[in-house]
């Protein structure tokens, strides 16, 4: 739906594709086995982020790492005893809100209130137009983990405010729930106020 919406403003996607250079004028990328050429003035390169965790001295303590990133258990804390990460260092989820729940877990349980960091309740949203937002599982995910699940596919048009502020819009709400307990294990909206909405799945 979203690739629709963006091509609808003339936006052409090229994917499955491999960048082989970046030149003067352009990109030049293969594609099915064929080599491509696309006019560009500008370039924004975006192929992710890591854990920037050189020069803190872990290795004189003997924090055990993993490609760079600082390896935690669900406490936030490390091999070494007492001694906790949170946020970007251990390079699993890096988002604001991540790192904000992973501090509260690693001073809970340095207070001696036990807490645990659920990763698969942490939202992930894209703010486009329309927004895309998503927390859990996929089915893709859920099927991997052979987790028995059902799915639920709503239009957006069944809320209210959704249909007075999106006249024709084409968002959905997709549910998962575990088939036996019906807990929630994900949700996935693409529709204005995706952000907000996703909330109640969180």
């Amino acid at each position: 739906i979203l690739k629709g919406e963006f091509e609808k403003r003339g936006i052409t996607f090229a994917l499955s594709a491999r960048v082989t250079a970046i030149e003067k004028n352009g990109v030049r990328y293969e594609q099915d086995g064929e080599s491509k050429f696309i006019e560009a003035y500008k370039v924004l390169l975006s192929i992710g982020r890591r854990a920037n965790t050189q020069g803190l001295g872990l290795e004189s303590i003997g924090v055990y790492t993993n490609r760079g990133a600082v390896v935690t258990d669900s406490s936030m804390q490390t091999n070494q005893p007492g001694v906790y990460a949170a946020g970007d260092v251990n390079g699993v989820s890096m988002l604001a809100h991540t790192a904000y729940r992973e501090a509260e877990v690693a001073v809970n349980n340095i207070l001696g209130k036990k807490d645990i960091m659920r990763y698969e309740a942490i939202p992930a949203v894209l703010y486009t137009n329309p927004e895309l937002a998503s927390v859990g599982e996929t089915e893709a995910t859920a099927s991997a983990k052979g987790l028995p699940y059902k799915t639920v596919q709503l239009p957006m048009k069944f809320a209210g405010r959704y249909q007075a502020e999106n006249e024709g819009g084409r968002g959905i709400m997709k549910l998962l729930v575990h088939q036996h307990t019906n807990r929630a294990l994900g949700m996935h909206v693409i529709a204005n106020y995706a952000s907000e909405f996703i909330l109640a799945a969180v």
